[in-house]
C-alpha cells in the first residue's frame, strides 16, 4: 500500500523552516566528533580474551580477499590494519569486544597464519553503548567498503536489528530512534533499511547485495505485493530494462507525478536550481522523497513527504512537531493512497469506517 503525506502550507513553508538542518548538523557534527577522537593507544590482547562484538557488522569477503588478509597478516605479523575493541563484561569475565576490523582479527589468528600469535594488537577505547553501536556498525561498514570488502544496505540493516536486540533490556527496549541517533541518522533512514530485510524477497535481495539493483530501486520494490512480481521486476532492473522512473510507475500505477509550474524564460533555470535545493535539503531531513510545488496563483502551494507504513508516517510527525514551533503554519489533508479495491476494502475497516 502506498500512502502519501500532503502537508499544505499558506503562507508557503517559510525558507527558515525548510533550510533549518539543526538535526542533521547535529548528526555530522557527531559523527565527525566521534571520528576524530578515535585514535586509541594500542594494547596487546590476549587472543583468548577476544570476541567479535555480535552486533557489529560484517561484511562478504571472497576468498581471494581472505586470502590476501592472511598473506598480510603474516607479513606484518601483525593484524593488516585498525582494530578497535572495548572491555565488556560477558558471563562474569572480562573480554574484549572488537567493534571494527574483526576480519583483520581472523586474518592474523588464522592457522595458515605462522607463527601463531599469542595476542593482538588492539586500539582500546572506553565508550557506552550508543557510541559502540556507531564504531562496530556505521563507521565499520565505511571502513570495510575503503578496504575494498562487500558491503549493502541489507548488511548494514541486519547489523542493525542485531544492535537492537543485544542492548534492549526488559526495563528499557531500544527503539529504531535511539538506534538512529547513535548511528547519527535519520529515523526514517533507519527504518527504510530495516524494512529491506521483511519486505523484499531473497532473490531480490541476492541482486541488492550483489550490487545488480540499487538501494533506491529496492526501496521501490518494497510496495510490490507480488512476490513473483517483485522478482521479476528486480531481474529486469539488474539487466537495465528499467530505468527508477518506470519501475515506480509500474509499482505505483495511480501515482501521477507533480506538475511543474511555467516561468519565464529568464528564470527558468534559477527557478528549478532553488525547488531542487529545496527539495534536497527535505529529503536529507525526512529522509523520504521530497517535492515542494511552488504557488501560481491558482493553486496553494504545498510540500509532499511520501510514507510508506505506519512507522514511517510516525517518524515524519515526529520530525513536523520537533521543527515547527507554530502550529498555525501546518494544515493540510493527509491521503491514504491504496493500490487495489482490496486494499482500500482494508483500509475502511482498520478506520473503523
Amino acid at each position: 500500500m502506498l500512502q502519501e503525506l500532503t502537508v499544505y502550507y499558506q503562507p508557503f513553508f517559510e525558507e527558515r523552516y525548510l533550510c533549518n538542518m539543526n538535526s542533521t548538523f547535529e548528526n555530522r557534527i557527531r559523527r565527525k566528533k566521534l571520528i576524530n577522537q578515535l585514535a586509541p593507544a594500542l594494547s596487546d590482547i590476549d587472543r583468548e580474551e577476544l570476541m567479535r562484538a555480535p552486533y557489529a557488522a560484517k561484511p562478504e569477503i571472497s576468498e581471494a580477499k581472505a586470502n590476501a588478509l592472511i598473506y598480510a597478516a603474516i607479513d606484518l605479523t601483525a593484524p593488516p590494519g585498525a582494530v578497535i575493541g572495548r572491555r565488556v563484561v560477558v558471563d562474569a569475565q572480562s573480554r574484549v569486544e572488537i567493534l571494527v576490523g574483526w576480519e583483520r582479527v581472523e586474518a592474523l589468528l588464522h592457522p595458515d597464519a605462522f607463527p601463531r600469535a599469542a595476542s593482538v594488537p588492539v586500539g582500546m577505547i572506553e565508550v557506552n553503548d550508543a557510541d559502540a553501536a556507531f564504531y562496530a556498525i556505521e563507521y565499520a561498514t565505511r571502513d570495510q567498503a575503503a578496504s575494498g570488502l562487500t558491503t549493502s544496505p541489507l548488511l548494514y540493516a541486519a547489523a542493525a536489528k542485531t544492535a537492537i536486540d543485544h542492548f534492549s533490556r526488559p526495563e528499557k527496549r531500544w527503539s529504531i530512534q535511539t538506534l538512529a541517533d547513535a548511528l547519527t541518522l535519520a529515523r526514517p533512514t533507519l527504518s527504510n533499511r530495516l524494512r529491506l530485510l521483511k519486505g523484499l524477497n531473497p532473490k531480490t535481495q541476492a541482486l541488492l547485495q550483489a550490487g545488480g539493483i540499487h538501494p533506491e530501486c529496492a526501496k521501490i520494490l518494497l510496495a510490490e505485493r507480488s512476490p513473483d512480481r517483485q522478482e521479476h521486476l528486480a531481474e529486469l532492473v539488474s539487466r537495465g530494462m528499467m530505468s527508477t522512473r518506470a519501475l515506480y510507475k509500474l509499482v505505483h500505477p495511480d501515482y501521477e507525478p507533480p506538475k511543474t509550474n511555467a516561468s519565464p524564460r529568464g528564470e527558468h533555470r534559477e527557478y528549478d536550481s532553488n525547488i531542487a535545493s529545496l527539495e534536497r535539503c527535505l529529503s536529507e531531513r525526512f529522509g523520504t522523497a521530497a517535492t515542494v510545488l511552488m504557488s501560481d496563483g491558482e493553486r496553494q502551494s504545498h510540500i509532499e513527504l511520501p510514507y510508506h507504513s505506519l512507522s514511517e508516517l510516525k517518524g515524519l510527525l515526529a520530525h513536523l512537531e520537533k521543527r515547527v514551533e507554530k502550529e498555525s503554519l501546518v494544515s493540510g489533508t493527509l491521503t491514504l493512497s491504496a493500490t487495489s479495491k482490496e486494499s482500500t476494502h482494508g483500509l475502511l475497516d482498520v478506520l473503523g469506517a
